[in-house]
């Protein structure tokens, strides 16, 4: 059983839906999105970016697991470097006219290493007790309670939600775009937020059902 493997694809599934739920959110605001038509080709690729890291993350710490290597001794900063190869690709997949992104690391190496630290403790959380013949649900149900398991996916969305932030502070424009751009990043994110409980209570209860998680809750 690839294990590993099943963890990036529940992961990606999630990624993809919670886009789809945030851009559904802010499809309300017309006049922000017509302002910037290219808008959505940039928060695709975003997304795209955020899978192949959030990929490479569970393949590091589950290799780590693997290895016998205790999680307390997982390098994070190696770890972090390790994604920058992952933006430098997602940065030369923007072919936007008059768009240009340099990411300010100093500003999201924080909120990047949290994340980083979070996944890689719920993947050793899981490995560790995943025998060869059990389920992801299963698994899932054995190590946390329907509130556990909530709490690291809203912990997971929001650091994701604030290092995208973030990052479109790093973005240039040629006037007038600029000032559009600041204000679809904050309805983005404000956007984001809004649906990450939401997205979290999905899963939760697509796992655990309705009466454990609401009573654990």
């Amino acid at each position: 059983m690839d294990k590993i493997g099943i963890l990036c694809e529940k992961n990606r599934v999630m990624m993809e839906e919670f886009s789809s739920r945030s851009l559904d959110r802010i499809r309300g605001n017309s006049l922000v999105l017509a302002s910037l038509p290219f808008f959505s080709s940039y928060f695709a690729a975003n997304v795209k970016k955020e899978v192949d890291k959030d990929r490479l993350i569970i393949k590091e710490a589950g290799q780590a697991f693997q290895s016998g290597k205790p999680v307390c001794d997982l390098d994070l900063e190696e770890i972090f470097e390790k994604t920058k190869a992952v933006d430098k690709q997602f940065i030369q997949s923007l072919r936007i006219p008059s768009f240009s992104l340099s990411v300010r690391y100093g500003d999201i190496a924080d909120i990047r290493i949290q994340r980083i630290w979070r996944i890689s403790r719920a993947v050793y959380e899981l490995l560790r007790e995943w025998p060869d013949t059990g389920s992801f649900a299963d698994i899932v149900r054995k190590v946390y309670t329907g509130k556990e398991f909530k709490d690291i996916i809203m912990d997971i969305l929001r650091l994701y939600n604030q290092e995208t932030r973030m990052l479109s502070h790093s973005i240039r424009l040629i006037p007038p775009f600029n000032s559009a751009m600041s204000s679809l990043a904050e309805t983005l994110f404000q956007a984001m937020e809004s649906v990450t409980e939401g997205m979290a209570d999905t899963y939760t209860t697509q796992l655990f059902g309705d009466k454990t998680f609401y009573a654990e809750t």
